[in-house]
């Protein structure tokens, strides 16, 4: 078997699993609604931590790295097949269409309004959190974060500067170096 062979079935595996396991997960979830009630709010949640769990899951990976070997495996597994899976499109346009014919017009159009705009905004925000959590991760792979997750001091070649003198001790230095360039 030639290695796009092998890449393609590995695609396809990770995608088919993920999306039983995100399946498995909206179901479950799912029945937690009767199904008579008027306002489809299972779905309604389900489809928007959906949108912010794939903006974070994709911007994160966008800041991290390459699209390529084991992070696409992991990036179609999660994204496309698990988060795929769990989101429920026909479902939405299922109880949308539901009540329009069930005469509950106003319902139905606030329920689309509400499930495209606040999905449009959690998967923003989930985009904002990636990147958060992204750049988090980048830093520290640098080496450039202390203990707090917060980035660490660096010496004037950008490596962390760890064991220099405290950052008080620094930036008192600092100010009393720019002091003596001002008198002279």
């Amino acid at each position: 078997m030639n290695s796009r062979t092998r890449v393609l079935l590995q695609s396809v595996a990770a995608v088919f699993a993920g999306g039983s396991v995100g399946s498995l997960i909206r179901i479950s979830l799912s029945k937690l609604q009767a199904p008579d009630a008027s306002w489809p709010w299972m779905t309604l949640l389900i489809n928007l931590t959906g949108s912010f769990i794939l903006g974070c899951l994709l911007e994160y990976l966008a800041t991290t790295g390459e699209d390529v070997g084991a992070r696409r495996i992991w990036r179609l597994g999660l994204g496309t097949g698990t988060i795929g899976g769990y989101t429920t499109y026909s479902t939405f346009i299922l109880e949308t269409d539901t009540r329009i014919t069930g005469h509950a017009v106003a319902l139905a159009l606030v329920y689309l309004a509400i499930s495209v705009v606040v999905g449009l905004v959690c998967a923003g925000l989930g985009i904002s959190a990636g990147e958060w959590l992204g750049h988090r991760r980048v830093t520290a792979a640098a080496g450039n974060t202390d203990d707090t997750g917060l980035a660490a001091p660096t010496n004037s070649a950008g490596s962390a500067d760890f064991g220099a003198q405290p950052i008080v001790e620094a930036n008192a230095t600092a100010r009393t170096d720019s002091q003596k360039g001002d008198q002279s």
